[in-house]
């Protein structure tokens, strides 16, 4: 029988070898994402605890891991891959007491790891300081920032909580997170 068009040997890649490094790029309910173009739509769902969200000011939670671009031989981009986050959803579940907000300038925003460059930001006013549980749809993108690729390429991403020392206090709930990004190859 001869070979399926996807083994194609010119490429020095296997499709075994491909599944290794493809399954990081999972979508909630979509097995293997879904490409739109050239550019796959990939996602995140996560869920912050208390803890971490009266943490996250200091520490900072990941979200997705950096892109493995080891093994694939001639199909590696050469600068490697940068993930662009393109939306943020956030559900705030209420327990028994709203968080309490140090001033209208805290909002949750996604970086690139170990950097401070704000990629998506949506602020927590209004959101976990409410007594039920809430919805948030409308996360703001820099879509005029400028980053070198040292500041994203092969990166993950995480999400922290900028704004006015301390973020939030008291209050108890989980925020659940919905991120979506795509995937640029560099170089």
């Amino acid at each position: 029988m001869p070979p399926l068009p996807f083994q194609n040997q010119a490429l020095g890649v296997s499709p075994e070898q491909l599944n290794q490094v493809w399954e990081q790029f999972q979508l909630s309910g979509f097995p293997n994402g879904v490409v739109v173009g050239t550019m796959p739509i990939l996602g995140v769902r996560y869920v912050l605890t208390t803890a971490q969200l009266l943490a996250l000011q200091t520490t900072a939670v990941l979200l997705v891991s950096p892109p493995i671009a080891s093994g694939l031989g001639n199909i590696t981009p050469s600068k490697g891959y940068a993930f662009v986050p393109t939306s943020l959803r956030a559900e705030y579940v209420f327990n028994t007491t709203a968080f309490t907000i140090a001033n209208a300038d805290n909002a949750i925003q996604i970086e690139y790891v170990g950097k401070t460059t704000a990629l998506l930001s949506l602020t927590v006013t209004g959101l976990v300081d409410q007594t039920a549980s809430t919805l948030a749809l409308g996360a703001t993108t820099t879509s005029t920032a400028k980053i070198a690729l040292t500041n994203c390429a092969n990166l993950g991403l995480e999400v922290k909580l900028a704004g006015t020392t301390p973020a939030l206090t008291l209050g108890d709930g989980s925020l659940h997170l919905a991120l979506g990004y795509t995937i640029l190859p560099l170089g």
